[in-house]
């Protein structure tokens, strides 16, 4: 994962150990539209952007959905909709959601990789 997503990521959740759950949710947010920027997604809304992960296969449709409620719930953090209290619980699930979302992405593909090269590998040396 390119550092400064990784570092973004790591500030929401440092943000949630301190109780700044708005700031948590807005971190988390501006993750997912890096994420898509990241993969050449630079056109249009953090709606379309999602989607378009989503259309080139880089993450289900669970996962785009998860996406989605990050957007919405940071959407309503970026707008100033202070009104309602953010709990413990919604952030946490919010920084789970984008946890996800940088597995899907960028963790699991690697694993995969890796995986297919070490069996590989031993097939080549004639262990397989």
């Amino acid at each position: 994962m390119p550092s400064p997503i990784n570092d973004a990521a790591s500030e929401a959740y440092s943000c949630y150990s301190i109780r700044s759950y708005r700031a948590a949710i807005l971190l988390a947010r501006s993750v997912v539209e890096a994420v898509a920027k990241d993969q050449g997604i630079t056109d249009g809304s953090l709606m379309s952007k999602i989607n378009t992960l989503q259309e080139r296969q880089l993450i289900s449709p669970l996962v785009t959905e998860t996406a989605h409620e990050i957007r919405h719930m940071g959407n309503e953090m970026a707008h100033g909709e202070f009104v309602q209290e953010v709990t413990e619980e919604e952030c946490d699930d919010v920084l789970n959601f984008m946890s996800v979302l940088l597995d899907a992405v960028y963790q699991q593909p690697a694993k995969l990789t890796r995986f297919r090269e070490q069996r590989q590998r031993r097939k080549a040396e004639g262990r397989d």
